[in-house]
């Protein structure tokens, strides 16, 4: 008997294990919510196809949750939980024979079935199943995805639609429009990376914006717009249009390219195209119309795709495209007009999606050619104004003198010469400096610009240039001044200061006007407090005059961020023959070095009318005596977010390792950067006993350790940039010196937001 017990068990345990693997192998997958990739029917497949659907999607991994009709073929599937019970739902894309584009079908888990349930549908406008994407995609930030398709409709045209799917308090599936877009060209919902609140659900995230892309009637230009989401109105609204200017091509030869059939278009891409703008390695498409191919080529490394359906529109052409090795990697081109050789080239990877702000594919493309045409020579501008103007003049002093691509410099502590060319890179005009002496002056290569349109000043920004390609260097650039020779007579004038010349501003209005006119005259230009004995004090000269006579007036000199009162002046009717400034406020603080201070002047006459003008009080930079030393502190030196150059929006963008969030300064920023940095030139030449130490200064706006480690070095790094930039123009490395302080030395608590711009600085403090 106790040898039996042990042989029951074992048939006992066979039986449960029989039941158990027969359950698993033989049991209905509709319970499985496993996502499945779902390739698209063929627009090309016949209805006789379609009605044979199992062996067309034999191969294929596509799996629908609800049964589907005998006339339904599945096209894609998007997992969403619509009723948010916590089960992912599921949205099922089709196409029937009775309907002629993409029929979406929500379905919803029922856990206590444990099976999918078919809710109601609705029909897109999707017609070319090609060109078909979904997918789920919390675009608005509030840890709810909503449903996002896109694809071509009956007249070739892209559309987008993102649609909230919910269940009323009726329980009845409902979908609210969110997004609606319809374009010529791409349409994208532009991705950024939100906060870790955001990925820790503890608050909600930025909502992303969708562009979409035009051709603009009539020409080659494309329209760019752009669409946010408006929280009042529940939509999304258009922000903004950009117009992007393309070449004028000759109606005749563009008639030939647009005559509206897919063979004129594909047959002028026929061929070899190279990407004009390159991250590391050249980028080449090649375009067989003929063969159905496309064919990409990055190095030794070579992709080939089949080119699927085709669509022309407007200035450009859309086409599918599908690898001829993995049939689950597709593309979608998106190819606008730019001039007879060049075009701009858009590509979506992939069809299931996904919706980014472009790959590195995506850009503007020139047919390549090996028929060599003698290039026209064109002299730039720049180029013209330096070769032809016989002096220029840097602000470390050194005069160089040019005939015609020859230089001499002379300076100081410099002597060179050589030879300057103009280079063509990317559409750009560089300038190449070859040096004979033993101690260049110039570096190897500089992109050059009018300061302020000027042509009499000249700015040379150092690049690094290659075969194909250039970026900036984060140096400061030199700045060339026209130089006129002093004439004898010149000589003999005693060199004085000269005072600096009156800001004048004055205001009128017709005779018939019931405004206030006023007049305004403020001197010195750059005002200096500095008790230095030059331009210590600033006069105002203000008047005014109306009909009625006047009632009342002030002057009001306002922080630089905060836009509140600084130090004001006021009156009745009468007004001061001159009013005289020390630079101060009623609490005694002065003003900060090398700021602009916004005024208005505001008048009011004994009718109420009130008449007022605004401008800047400008703030030279203020040489502070402190003991033995002199200190200069300038806030108003501005670098770009966390880093330690002067680079414009075209430069950050045009770095190899551009993270597409990254900005740059605007123009306005970076020339008040260069007065201000060449006139510490002048006061530095001025003081040549004197020693240079350069501080850069931060505020710790969190106190935490880990910030102040970062604001140290960030700092640091500022002040060696400008040590870098004075030793540039001619200040002797030996005199200079730079630290990172940190928050270390903050004039103003953190907490005090009008004023803890005041920490932002870099110091030059001067010891003999």
């Amino acid at each position: 008997m106790r040898k039996l017990i042990p042989f029951v068990f074992l048939i006992i345990a066979a039986v449960l294990a029989y039941f158990i693997f027969s359950k698993n192998l033989f049991s209905s997958p509709e319970g499985d919510s496993a996502s499945n990739v779902v390739i698209p029917i063929l627009e090309s497949e016949s209805k006789d196809a379609m009605a044979h659907s199992d062996d067309f999607f034999e191969s294929r991994e596509s799996v629908s949750f609800i049964p589907l009709s005998a006339d339904e073929v599945l096209i894609s599937t998007v997992e969403l939980d619509i009723d948010t019970d916590g089960n992912d739902d599921q949205i099922v894309f089709v196409k029937s024979i009775a309907s002629p584009t993409v029929l979406a079908i929500a379905a919803t888990y029922n856990a206590q079935a444990a099976k999918y349930q078919r809710e109601t549908s609705f029909q897109t406008e999707i017609s070319q199943m090609r060109t078909f994407a979904a997918t789920s995609l919390d675009v608005l930030g509030n840890h709810k995805n909503a449903l996002v398709y896109q694809g071509l409709n009956d007249e070739g045209k892209m559309v987008m639609k993102i649609l909230s799917i919910f269940r009323d308090k009726n329980g009845r599936i409902k979908t609210d429009v969110l997004g609606s877009f319809t374009a010529e060209g791409s349409i994208f919902i532009q991705q950024s990376q939100r906060s870790e609140g955001y990925e820790l659900n503890n608050e909600k995230g930025d909502s992303f914006p969708v562009w979409a892309y035009s051709s603009e009637s009539g020409s080659l230009n494309q329209i760019q717009t752009l669409y946010e989401w408006n929280e009042s109105e529940k939509k999304y609204v258009v922000s903004r249009t950009i117009r992007v200017a393309g070449n004028k091509v000759a109606a005749k030869e563009l008639s030939k390219i647009q005559d509206g059939t897919v063979a004129s278009f594909a047959n002028f891409l026929d061929g070899l195209w190279y990407k004009t703008e390159n991250q590391g390695e050249m980028r080449y498409l090649y375009f067989d119309y003929t063969n159905s191919e496309i064919i990409f080529q990055l190095g030794d490394s070579e992709e080939v795709y089949s080119w699927l359906t085709s669509n022309v529109r407007r200035n450009g052409i859309y086409f599918s495209s599908v690898n001829k090795s993995i049939e689950n990697l597709q593309r979608q081109f998106d190819i606008s007009l730019i001039g007879m050789d060049e075009i701009q080239i858009k590509i979506q990877d992939d069809v299931r999606m996904l919706i980014s702000e472009g790959n590195l594919w995506d850009g503007r493309y020139k047919k390549y050619t090996q028929e060599l045409k003698k290039p026209e020579k064109k002299v730039n501008e720049c180029f013209e104004a330096l070769t032809k103007t016989e002096n220029w003049i840097s602000a470390d002093g050194t005069i160089f003198k040019f005939s015609g691509n020859d230089y001499v410099a002379n300076g100081e502590r410099v002597h060179d010469n050589g030879r300057v060319i103009q280079t063509e890179v990317k559409g750009e005009t560089l300038f190449q400096f070859r040096s004979d002496g033993e101690i260049p002056y110039f570096g190897k290569a500089y992109l050059p610009s009018f300061l302020d349109k000027n042509p009499d000043n000249l700015i040379l920004q150092s690049v690094v240039m290659n075969l194909s390609d250039f970026y900036p260097e984060p140096v400061p650039p030199i700045v060339l001044k026209k130089y006129i020779p002093p004439t004898p007579e010149d000589e003999k004038i005693v060199e004085e200061k000269p005072e600096p010349q009156a800001q004048l501003e004055i205001v009128s209005t017709d005779k018939d006007s019931e405004l206030p006119s006023l007049s305004l005259k403020i001197s010195p230009q750059y005002f200096s407090p500095d008790g230095d004995g030059e331009f210590d004090e600033m006069t105002i000269e203000l008047g005014a005059s109306s009909k009625a006579g006047i009632k009342s007036w002030s002057f009001v000199v306002n922080n630089p961020e905060s836009v509140r009162p600084f130090w004001t002046v006021s009156g009745k009717s009468d007004f001061p023959d001159k009013i005289v400034w020390n630079g101060k406020n009623t609490k005694g603080e002065l003003v900060q070095s090398a700021t602009d201070y916004p005024f208005v002047y505001t008048v009011t006459d004994n009718n109420g009318v009130t008449n007022t003008t605004k401008g800047f009080v400008q703030i030279d930079v203020l040489v502070i005596k402190d003991g033995n030393k002199l200190k200069m502190q300038v806030p108003s030196i501005i670098f770009r977010g966390d880093a330690a150059d002067f680079m414009s929006d075209a430069e950050v963008i045009a770095m190899p390792d551009w993270n597409k969030v990254s900005r740059g300064l605007d123009q306005r920023t970076i020339e008040n950067n260069i007065r201000i940095l060449s006139r510490i030139v002048e006061i530095l030449t001025k003081f040549q006993d004197y020693k240079v130490t350069i501080e850069g200064n931060a505020s710790n706006l969190s106190g935490t350790k880990k910030e102040e480690e970062e604001v140290v070095q960030l700092s640091g790094e500022r002040a060696r940039f400008v040590m870098n930039w004075l030793i540039q123009e001619g200040i002797s490395p030996t005199r200079l010196s730079y630290v990172g302080n940190g928050s270390k030395y903050m004039l103003v608590s953190p907490s005090d937001k009008e004023n803890r711009w005041k920490n932002r600085r870099v110091e030059f403090i001067l010891r003999k």
